[in-house]
């Protein structure tokens, strides 16, 4: 006979962490492939909340006041209201697992349904399936086949970066639909490039990016940014995190939506296991959560599609122009509010939405 929980969630990042973090009192399978933080693929930055949000404090590495836009030959500085910071994916996950009592399977799923999945260590029965297996999901038939994507790539390398701040560089001549980064990490900097463009093989750019600052690749990773939303519900599966399509566009921000979301779902799903709502409630409660979201990553989109096809100096002045504080905490406050965000006080989940809701800066660490 199959062995029967509660809920099956299958992927145990952040977005299924954060679903499980919501169920203290059931019965929870987290089904991954790897040891749970064993396999980043992001660059481990998120606001400061985010953090507080799912008690993981302990894996910060540094936090950051400014955002640093370079964009061509100038410089432009965004001050943060609301800090950012770089931590630690593998202490990450773990604290947030610590916080759940989940049950944990390093497997891999070959199937799975309303009420099952199977595994490469057996098949599972359960009363919810949630899929947070990231970009690698099938999207389904609500999805365009041509549907807009991201990619990225990056190495974390033993360098001090001196200069505060997270670090965005604009560069056609670098990534024409895209961008490079350098995040400080205390004793470590990762550096990365991001592009829109299918096209573009990432692994020699980053290794350009690089070697202005005569370095060389790491060890790198990577991956798939999924930046058109999937839908929420599939046959009876609750989708979060890339595996629904959260990721944001422009920014590429996915881990702050990942767990808003994976908050949201977990919740559902808890209130029709204490029998406050039914299946069909919690699907509906759910949809309608992840559709207050979809049409600001919708102007996102258009956005980011605007920013390919603009000229460097016009973006550098458009820049120059939000930089001033009151501009920019008022241009942060609605990204972060439109998207997904999380209140000072309880680190409860909440969103704005009209919907009615049911070289010179591095030195080698030593």
């Amino acid at each position: 006979m199959d062995e029967h929980f509660d809920v099956v969630i299958v992927g145990g990042s952040f977005a299924g962490l954060a679903v499980a973090m919501q169920l203290p009192d059931h019965r929870v399978l987290l089904v991954d492939q790897y040891p749970i933080g064993s396999h980043p693929m992001s660059a481990c930055g998120t606001p400061l909340q985010t953090v507080q949000a799912v008690g993981a404090e302990r894996s910060i590495q540094a936090v950051h006041r400014t955002l640093v836009l370079h964009i061509g030959q100038r410089e432009v500085r965004f001050p943060l209201r609301d800090p950012f910071v770089t931590f630690d994916y593998r202490r990450f996950c773990q604290e947030m697992l610590a916080q759940t009592n989940a049950d944990v399977w390093q497997a891999r799923v070959t199937q799975m349904g309303a009420d099952f999945a199977a595994t490469t260590r057996g098949r599972v029965q359960a009363s919810f399936v949630v899929d947070a297996s990231g970009w690698r999901s099938q999207p389904g038939a609500d999805t365009p086949t041509q549907a807009p994507r991201g990619y990225g790539l990056e190495t974390e390398l033993p360098i001090t970066w001196d200069a505060p701040g997270l670090h965005f560089y604009v560069e056609k001549a670098l990534v024409a639909n895209g961008y490079a980064w350098i995040f400080p990490c205390g004793q470590t900097t990762r550096f990365g490039v991001g592009s829109f463009d299918k096209s573009l093989q990432l692994r020699p750019v980053l290794a350009h990016f690089l070697s202005r600052y005569h370095l060389s690749p790491g060890d790198t990773h990577g991956g798939v940014l999924v930046i058109a939303p999937r839908a929420p519900v599939v046959n009876g599966v609750f989708r979060v995190g890339d595996a629904a399509g959260h990721c944001l566009p422009l920014s590429g921000e996915g881990i702050r939506t990942a767990i808003f979301h994976g908050i949201h779902c977990g919740r559902a799903i808890a209130g029709v296991l204490a029998g406050s709502l039914t299946r069909q409630e919690a699907e509906a409660l759910y949809r309608l959560q992840v559709r207050g979201n979809e049409r600001f990553q919708a102007r996102l989109l258009t956005l980011q599609t605007l920013v390919a096809h603009t000229p460097e100096w016009l973006l550098a002045l458009a820049g120059q122009i939000c930089a001033r504080p009151a501009l920019t905490h008022r241009i942060m406050g609605r990204y972060l509010t439109e998207s997904g965000w999380f209140t000072r006080a309880s680190g409860v989940a909440t969103t704005h939405s009209r919907e009615k809701q049911p070289q010179e800066h591095l030195s080698r660490s030593h």
